[in-house]
């Protein structure tokens, strides 16, 4: 008998482990500001989609073979609730390879959905709408005017910072910041001006294609950034050495939950979904698999409840055998 209570209490601590274990994997959203590897760029462009504009910018990135990261919003400067051409548009960007993140159903920063309560409408209905048009779920998220993904001083935004973080880590989310800006919506069609701001961070002591790796945030609704800025500032980075990566290869985290991530560094990809339906194959860097979520915490979680569940059982027999 005594062994018997030995092992219960064994198991007990283990399911206490498991317990703490998930709990810890499943806190609060990680934040990137930059990439995995050094020299790499990534272009990102919050806002859109914009039927007027967004399509200059997915010429352009096709002509220099770029695969660039698009935060969208449902209604803002397009519409997806009932504008067919904006839809149109997320899917040409999902087909054309590009990854698509969630910036907000209504492009309202999260302090003030929170003080409203409409955090989570936000959140939850922008990764809807996103399912609905391409078939997946996002798992990179930008917060509007990076409200929850800066580290803050104030204890009020730092309480809601942790508010944010926690429900986006809980509902499968990356947030998304940026290391340089070039401030596309400031300065207009002052490229020099662009270049300059971009200066601060790139051309920085000790700064170099050998060290370090950026996270560039663009407007893509804007006919400046698509026509003058983003032609500019694609052949400034070229020149200074880095290589363009989508934002996938540049933090080695799937773009889509259900779907894992694996930098192979081929030329074709192919998503698929849970149930094994037709998603459109996209020519990127990478490659993905399904998986259970993007980056395997998901699946981990999974494996570790299935365990948990076989412990019960065999918790449950050695307190039979006691009485």
């Amino acid at each position: 008998m005594k062994m018997h209570i030995f092992l219960c209490i064994v198991l007990l601590v283990i399911n206490a482990c498991i317990v703490a274990s998930i709990t810890l994997k499943n806190d609060k959203a990680p934040v990137y500001e930059n990439c995995t590897n050094p020299g790499q760029f990534v272009l990102t462009f919050d806002d859109g989609p914009n039927p007027r504009t967004t399509s200059i910018a997915l010429k352009t990135l096709k002509e220099h073979n770029i695969k660039a990261t698009f935060f969208i919003n449902a209604v803002n400067y397009g519409n997806l609730e009932e504008d067919s051409r904006s839809i149109e548009m997320v899917k040409t960007i999902f087909e054309e390879g590009h990854d698509i993140g969630s910036h907000t159903y209504y492009h309202e920063d999260l302090f003030t959905a929170i003080q409203k309560g409409t955090m989570e409408i936000n959140i939850d209905n922008m990764t809807d709408i996103i399912d609905n048009i391409i078939g997946v779920k996002p798992t990179f998220f930008r917060p509007p005017g990076g409200y929850g993904g800066y580290k803050e001083i104030e204890p009020e935004k730092i309480e809601m910072t942790e508010k944010i973080q926690k429900y986006l880590g809980s509902h499968g989310y990356n947030i998304i910041m940026w290391n340089t800006n070039t401030k596309d919506w400031s300065y207009k069609d002052d490229v020099d001006k662009v270049i300059e701001n971009l200066n601060i961070q790139l051309k920085a002591p000790d700064v170099s294609p050998k060290t370090h790796s950026f996270i560039a945030l663009l407007h893509d609704v804007h006919p400046t950034t698509v026509n003058n800025i983003l032609p500019a500032v694609i052949e400034y980075v070229k020149d200074l050495g880095y290589k363009f990566v989508s934002l996938s290869e540049c933090i080695e985290v799937s773009p889509y939950q259900g779907i894992n991530f694996e930098n192979k560094n081929d030329e074709s990809s192919k998503l698929k979904n849970m149930e094994n339906s037709t998603i459109p194959s996209i020519n990127t860097n990478s490659s993905f698999s399904i998986q259970d979520n993007n980056s395997g915490s998901f699946s981990f979680i999974s494996n570790i409840y299935n365990l948990n569940i076989i412990y019960y059982f065999i918790f449950i027999y050695l307190l039979l055998s006691i009485f």
